[in-house]
């Protein structure tokens, strides 16, 4: 009945003992008949001595339902049977609770490290030997030779002559030669230039016609048909003109959009997630923002606007807070705040955040300043000279810090890396100071260094890019004096060449940098506001540039953007005017030529233009800050290049300039708005939809007019640069990662920066900062670390009243060179990069 291995549970006994007397007393175990004895492993018995009948009992308690296992059995004699059984542990409770409630204690588990307690010791130290000898490889095997960092990157400008009062320039490919061309809004003449490279490094240009007093331009493909259109914002007819690009440097005729009253900057991204590039456009005279929504082709027949605060003075679209929504920042040019608009997705926009800086952010991009990943935004405060720099934290808001000592009177500020260290950097239009103060940044939206640039002029607006293709970023430079544009050659430290390139233009007042005609050099696009077109140099690849090439747009066009509006894989631009509140999208041909603009209604004084996909559709959208009604306008794209306006964003400081970036890794681009009334800059995110929810205003320097963002200290978050026309700096805000910005740490410049370019122009692959000073006839580059820190200014001379700046590698040598737009210069300065390597 009990073979080896089989279970069995014990119940009951009726005598046990452990002594083998006992055991023998026939009381116990008789001397007749069957017997079973029953030999017990046990695992918890107790004794019950105490209890026995005699004292030679030493008795063994088991408790009933105790598991046993059969290990063996023996029979020694006649009808005895010896069975030896071990206890096991149950597999599960062998007893009910004795009563209704009771609790049975679970088992207490034994610690992994009281079981473990010999070994883990042991392994400890044998990681950590094995530790040791690999950073001891390591350390033993590495360079001692420092690495090589430029420190002095451009060399002095050329100036090529463009329209009058260039404001405004980008750069691109617009006749898709291979050969970079640039962009240049001129106010004055109611023109863009193109700037058309070629292998000889002369800019060659056009001259489409714009709206009445254009003031703004961007460069982007507008109809898909990767040839790179302009847009330009027309101040007096309140509208803006679309160019559309043929590809080879050349654009149709302007066509013009209403938006709101002034318009005068405007951006691009796809506001209402339909895969097309809308427009935003500022609009300084209704203070508002229209949005104008692209159809697919490059049309806007839709469009909307909201409110923002005072005189925009920038505007710029990116997803601030990571919801891969398209959100806008304005900034304004009467009060020291920026407000940040988050989109909803749908081109709407909740402005939700705004920030201070100081007096006034006259400037403002939107840049990853601490290499994060997250766009941070950075102001240009004029009259306090200072630079407001919002860091942006991941989340959509930023933290604020201030660079102080920048210049006198800041105008224009940009960000880009001139040291060539991977760090964004700053470049600061110090307009009463005659310089341009480079601030190198640390990468971690920081900028400990600060290299000034003299000129013999008013800088009035300032480009980075690498006109002469040796990978070293140069700046374009425009003139206050006599509306010409100088180019300074990076050396690829964050120096430039002291010999400035000059390019005769015509009251240069905005200035981009892009390869209209498809020749792989960078061209220059200018805003000529007085002839109200925009001139086109198109690029030689040796930092030269041949005869303007001049686009006619709205009333005193201000700024300019580019891009590919209509997916026609052709550069389009965007030019937003401040004489007729409008701006104007002009579609590239895909040879340097532009169509007739396309006119579109912005805000009152339209001062800054951004463009993003903010309704995540896959169609760039835009958003216009308008200073006059304080409103920033968030255009949707389509698919065809047209925006129909979307949401109108309302402010409370005077809306100078707004940008985009995703400020908190939602994959969706947010705005940051500076404010140039209460010297702030204000986070909006993007809901998804093109709908921007106000999140924070941040403090910057006086009078913020412009802004970038960018990772400055590389923790995968979007940092901000603000120019701060009134405190003479621009100021850094490093992204916090949790949707709020670090204080802006001030970077001092020249006086009056009006704009700011980030990029690596001393190719250390640090993002450095090339600032536009408009009143010290001057650029500022200051080396970024890396950390979101940057470098002193090293400034360097422009023609009279710069106001724009591209950096791009104009003469292919693999280093960023700059196109600056010298707006009473009527030129642009071409400097070239010079650092080793």
């Amino acid at each position: 009945e009990f073979p080896p291995g089989s279970a069995m549970t014990w119940w009951a006994f009726s005598s046990c003992t452990t002594e083998m007397t006992v055991l023998e007393n026939n009381m116990y175990l008789g001397q007749e008949g069957d017997r079973t004895l029953f030999s017990v492993e046990a695992i918890n018995g107790r004794t019950i001595k105490a209890h026995s009948h005699f004292v030679t009992e030493d008795e063994i308690v088991l408790m009933s339902g105790t598991h046993m296992i059969v290990q063996s059995q023996l029979s020694p004699a006649a009808n005895l049977y010896i069975i030896h059984l071990k206890q096991v542990e149950p597999e599960m409770m062998t007893l009910e609770p004795p009563f209704e409630g009771a609790h049975i204690y679970p088992k207490i588990p034994r610690p992994f490290y009281r079981k473990k307690r010999f070994m883990i010791p042991i392994c400890l130290l044998l990681t950590l030997f094995i530790a040791g000898v690999i950073i001891g490889v390591i350390l033993g095997t590495k360079s001692k030779t420092t690495k090589y960092v430029c420190e002095n990157p451009f060399q002095p400008s050329d100036s090529i002559n463009t329209g009058n009062y260039p404001s405004s320039s980008v750069v691109g490919y617009f006749d898709n030669d291979a050969y970079l061309d640039i962009a240049i809004v001129n106010s004055k003449d109611n023109t863009v230039a193109l700037l058309l490279g070629d292998k000889k490094q002369i800019f060659r240009s056009t001259q489409p016609a714009t709206g009445d007093k254009p003031s703004s331009m961007i460069s982007v493909d507008l109809n898909n048909d990767t040839k790179i259109d302009l847009v330009v914002t027309n101040t007096n007819d309140d509208t803006v003109s679309v160019l559309f690009g043929l590809g080879n440097g050349l654009f149709l005729d302007a066509v013009d959009y209403d938006v709101g009253e002034g318009p005068n900057l405007v951006t691009s991204a796809d506001f209402n997630n339909d895969g097309q590039l809308d427009l935003a456009v500022a609009n300084q005279g209704d203070i508002t923002v229209s949005i104008l929504f692209n159809n697919g082709n490059g049309l806007f027949p839709n469009s909307t606007y909201f409110s923002i605060y005072d005189f925009p003075s920038a505007i710029v679209s990116g997803d601030f807070n990571g919801d891969k929504i398209m959100d806008l920042a304005v900034s304004y040019s009467l009060d020291p705040y920026v407000d940040l608009f988050f989109g909803l997705g749908n081109g709407s926009f909740n402005n939700s955040n705004y920030y201070y800086t100081d007096y006034y952010p006259i400037s403002m991009i939107l840049t990853d300043l601490n290499n994060d990943k997250n766009l941070d935004l950075v102001t240009a405060n004029s009259d306090d000279a200072t630079l407001t720099i919002l860091v942006n934290n991941g989340d959509g808001s930023f933290t604020s810090s201030t660079l102080d000592s920048i210049g006198i009177y800041l105008s224009f500020l940009i960000a880009a890396d001139f040291n060539n260290d991977n760090n964004v950097d700053l470049a600061i239009l110090d307009t009463y100071g005659y310089t341009i103060n480079v601030l190198l940044g640390a990468g971690n939206g920081s900028f400990p260094s600060s290299i000034p640039y003299y000129l013999d002029y008013q800088p009035l607006y300032i480009v980075a890019t690498d006109f002469n293709n040796d990978n070293k970023t140069d700046l374009a430079i425009i003139s206050n004096d006599d509306y010409s544009t100088s180019i300074l050659l990076g050396i690829g430290d964050g120096n430039f060449d002291s010999d400035a390139k000059d390019v005769n233009t015509e009251s240069a007042l905005w200035l981009l940098s892009y390869d209209f005609n498809g020749d792989h050099n960078q061209d220059l696009a200018l805003i000529s506001e007085e002839n109200n077109y925009i001139i086109v140099l198109l690029g030689s690849g040796n930092a030269t540039f041949l005869a303007p090439l001049s686009n006619s747009v709205s009333s005193f066009p201000y700024q300019v953007i580019s891009s590919d509006f209509n997916n026609d894989t052709k550069q389009d631009l965007i030019v937003i005017n401040q004489g007729d509140n409008t701006f104007d999208v002009l579609f590239g041909f895909g040879n340097g030529s532009f169509n007739t603009p396309v006119n579109y209604t912005v805000g009152q004084l339209p001062s800054c233009i951004v463009t993003s996909d903010f309704n995540s559709d896959k169609i760039l959208d835009l958003a216009v800050s308008n200073i006059q009604d304080a409103t920033v306008n968030v255009f949707f794209g389509r698919t065809n290049g047209s925006f129909e306006i979307q949401h109108t964003y309302n402010f409370t400081g005077s809306p100078t300039c707004v940008t985009a970036g995703d400020l908190n890794n939602d994959g969706k681009p947010d705005l940051i708005v500076t404010n140039k009334k209460n010297n702030t800059v204000s986070i909006l995110f993007n809901n998804g939809s093109g709908n921007f929810v106000y999140s924070n205003d941040y403090k910057v320097g006086r009078t913020p007019t412009f802004l970038i963002s960018g990772d400055f200290n590389n923790d995968k978050n979007i940092d901000l640069v603000v120019v701060n026309s009134g405190s003479n700096n621009v100021s850094v805000l490093l992204n916090n990662g949790n949707q709020t910005f670090s204080n802006a740490t001030n970077y001092a410049v020249g006086k009056g920066p009006s704009f700011v370019s980030a990029n690596d122009v001393n190719n250390d692959g640090i993002i450095d900062l090339v600032v536009v000073n408009s009143n010290s006839d001057s650029i500022s580059v200051l080396l970024g670390y890396g950390t979101g820190d940057f470098q002193t200014q090293i400034t360097y001379p422009t023609p009279k009243n710069p106001t724009s700046v591209v950096v791009f590698d104009f003469n292919k040598d693999n280093k960023p060179d700059l196109g600056v737009t010298n707006a009473r210069a009527n030129s642009l300065s071409i400097f070239s990069n010079i650092c080793k390597g």
